[in-house]
């Protein structure tokens, strides 16, 4: 009986072993079942307590034409800089900007050194524009007409077009100094694709400049009828070869002055403003000592603007400003961009003097020594921090794309846009968080993209390099990441 009982428990035991081996192996596949089918995956989250970033790419607003920079004064040193190429990369590759704003020399004594820097700029921009398959786009404009046609005889300081011998204001010669320009720069091999044909017409200056009205006066010449004697004679010489025009380019970005000024061009040729130009300097609040800008003190003005051009039937250019930290500087743009939907945004100083003592703070893109005693760094040049702010729209922000309606639900102190090419296939987002403390933002975490990529700059307060247009890699699988506190960020997604 213990021999029987013994035997029955060691069969039981091969029979039990035999059947956990069978459970542990993998069985075959099904007819209906691959054996490479995927374990599904955790897909993405809503995270209630970041902030939510939706989107709608049908909803377009501006086209975009473009970012530039002024490129005047101290520009050759970029040119003659033994790192050349390399301040060129940073601008016209790495930035992508596309808008090159010169000053009009025509007939001065220094147009022939001007035409030279304008035309090194121009091919180093068109070069690196081409890798893109884009088109550099020159806006020419005069900070003053010759000499010989200011009433003062002097370029500099205070005065306005001069009176001919019957006392009329001589709006046909300087309707034939602007077309002449015109042609000596398009002969010397710098095209000329936009003009505007006063720098600041409301200001007077101790540099180069000249005073118009919006209506004539005893004092001065109305910037309406020099506008319109300008463009009928170059459209008769020009025909579709006439450059676009963009007026008043005031200092102010006053909605109340700048009609003011196109309201007689409106009126009588519409067609000839191609979009409405200005400056910041007036109509919002900012200083040059101390350096500050408050970019929401420009909202009102922007909002009439807008409603102003759509009206007319015209674009808006923001086409010179410089004032405010870097952090500021981002506020601006973003304000411009959403609230008076320009289309293009063009920085003052391109590339400015520098002396050693200067620090990435410049309010200017880029600074150059003049000499070894002057270079800002050992390689002579120096990127400020409003370089990698513009960068952050520049680089993915293309000509063609359109702004989007994009939005974030109680943003407290986040300001954003965003932006689509063309086919709608890549989007780019730009994101200002004003606060000091970080915060977590997710885009539509349902969406499934095919590639995404972020970059951020801090722009707190003594801001070091490393700092500014760091490569952070991708969103994380819900979509997510973190806005650092006093940052900016640029999200590029392709769909």
């Amino acid at each position: 009986m213990r021999k029987k009982f013994l035997l029955f428990s060691l069969i039981f035991s091969l029979i039990l072993a035999t059947g956990c081996e069978n459970a542990a192996s993998p069985s075959a596949p099904s007819p209906t079942e691959s054996a490479d089918t995927p374990t599904p995956t955790e897909g993405p989250a809503l995270d209630a307590n970041a902030l939510q970033l939706t989107y709608d790419v049908s909803k377009k607003e501006q086209e975009i034409d473009g970012f530039g920079a002024g490129f005047t004064w101290y520009s050759d040193y970029a040119v003659k800089a033994p790192n050349s190429d390399a301040i060129m990369d940073l601008l016209f590759k790495d930035a992508g900007l596309t808008i090159l704003r010169f000053k009009c020399d025509y007939d001065y004594p220094e147009f022939l050194s001007s035409a030279k820097t304008n035309l090194a700029f121009y091919k180093a921009a068109q070069e690196r524009a081409d890798a893109r398959g884009e088109k550099i786009t020159t806006l020419y404009t005069s900070w003053s007409p010759a000499a010989y046609l200011k009433n003062t005889g002097n370029v500099k300081g205070e005065g306005t077009l001069r009176k001919d011998a019957a006392g009329a204001y001589d709006y046909p010669g300087f309707a034939k100094w602007w077309l002449e320009a015109v042609n000596a720069y398009r002969d010397f091999g710098v095209p000329v694709d936009v003009v505007s044909i006063q720098n600041e017409c409301d200001f007077i200056a101790s540099y180069e400049s000249c005073e118009f009205d919006p209506t004539e006066t005893s004092k001065n010449a109305c910037y309406a009828d020099a506008f319109l004697a300008t463009y009928r004679l170059m459209k008769d010489s020009l025909g579709d070869n006439i450059p676009l025009m963009i007026a008043p380019e005031t200092m102010s970005c006053g909605s109340g002055e700048l009609k003011a000024y196109v309201k007689k061009i409106v009126e009588e040729a519409p067609e000839s403003i191609y979009a409405l130009g200005h400056h910041l300097y007036v109509g919002g609040t900012s200083t040059d000592n101390p350096n500050y800008c408050n970019a929401d003190s420009f909202i009102m003005n922007f909002m009439n603007n807008k409603e102003y051009i759509n009206r007319i039937g015209c674009k808006a250019w923001q086409t010179e400003f410089y004032r405010g930290t870097s952090l500021q500087t981002a506020n601006v743009i973003n304000n411009s961009l959403a609230y008076e939907n320009v289309s293009a945004y063009i920085y003052w100083g391109g590339i400015w003097e520098a002396k050693s003592t200067d620090t990435i703070y410049d309010n200017n893109l880029i600074i150059v020594g003049r000499s070894i005693p002057d270079w800002p760094s050992d390689e002579g040049y120096l990127a400020c921090g409003d370089y990698y702010v513009m960068r952050h729209f520049s680089e993915f922000v293309r000509p063609g794309y359109h702004r989007i309606d994009a939005s974030i639900k109680n943003p407290g102190h986040i300001r954003m846009s965003m932006y689509a090419s063309p086919d709608e296939k890549r989007l780019v987002a730009v994101v200002i968080n004003n606060s000091k403390d970080a915060a977590e933002l997710q885009l539509p975490f349902d969406d499934a993209f095919a590639a995404t990529q972020v970059y951020q700059s801090v722009l707190s307060d003594n801001f070091t390099a490393d700092m500014l247009y760091q490569n952070k890699g991708s969103l994380d699988k819900n979509n997510k990441l973190t806005l650092p506190g006093e940052s900016l960020t640029t999200i590029v997604i392709d769909r």
